[in-house]
């Protein structure tokens, strides 16, 4: 049975363009060959992908309430992405009361979760799967910490701002390192090249810098760049990203 890897894409708060990347990151491994599964993990917050991708009626919700298991709720999406390798994507369910009763859970749920966190991961290596994305809720709350918890590394995208650097440090003091977890930073949406040297400040290697770029704010999570334009600088981006996490 071959390794599963799996990543945990975090951002420490919202608006750091965290979906686009998780996205455009999992069709990269795809179009490279790699048997890829996406996950929607942002419970609070579902993004479904913005219906890029074909569409379920079952949702990652009933793996934490164990009433599915990881296979029967993923959708194969490979057509979508004219990719050759396997290309799997699971949803996390967007109604206004899922929402709020995931936000009703108590600390017994939150325990039981993460042992279908990782229970689902081992399915997915069982199923033969390369690379494993897990798109995260922004913030650090009991949900995220299980997801980076049942993660082999950790991608936390931020925007290079002086009002992100509290929550940065929050979340690699808060989460990453109690866990002992392997993390790169992407600086995403870079104006004039700027950057907060976080490598030096946190001992956490900066991947790559993101410039900010209109046409991707534009198209938000309705165009997968790595796929429909792979030259694109954002798709190039990506590409060192993926070249740049230890694999």
């Amino acid at each position: 049975m071959k390794d599963t890897f799996t990543i945990a894409v975090h951002s420490p708060r919202g608006g750091t363009g965290k979906t686009s990347v998780a996205i455009n990151l999992a069709c990269a491994y795809a179009k490279e060959g790699k048997d890829v599964c996406l996950l929607d993990m942002d419970l609070k917050s579902p993004s479904a992908f913005n219906g890029m991708f074909p569409p379920s009626d079952k949702w990652i919700n009933d793996i934490f309430d164990y009433k599915k298991n990881i296979r029967e709720v993923i959708v194969d999406s490979s057509k979508s992405i004219a990719s050759e390798a396997r290309f799997y994507v699971g949803y996390s369910n967007p109604e206004i009361s899922a929402i709020r009763e995931f936000s009703s859970k108590d600390r017994k749920w939150q325990s039981n979760a993460l042992k279908a966190l990782i229970q689902s991961k081992k399915n997915l290596q069982k199923e033969g799967f390369d690379v494993v994305i897990m798109d995260t809720s922004p913030g650090v709350d009991f949900t995220s910490a299980n997801i980076v918890a049942s993660s082999d590394y950790v991608l936390m995208v931020v925007k290079p701002n002086e009002y992100c650097l509290t929550n940065i440090k929050q979340a690699i003091d808060g989460i990453y390192t109690p866990l002992g977890k392997k993390c790169g930073i992407v600086e995403n949406m870079c104006l004039n090249e700027q950057s907060l040297q976080m490598s030096k400040k946190y001992g956490v290697p900066v991947l790559t810098s993101i410039p900010c770029m209109c046409e991707v704010s534009m198209h938000g999570l309705s165009k997968v760049f790595t796929v429909k334009e792979p030259s694109h600088p954002f798709s190039s981006a990506i590409d060192r990203l993926k070249n740049s996490i230890n694999y």
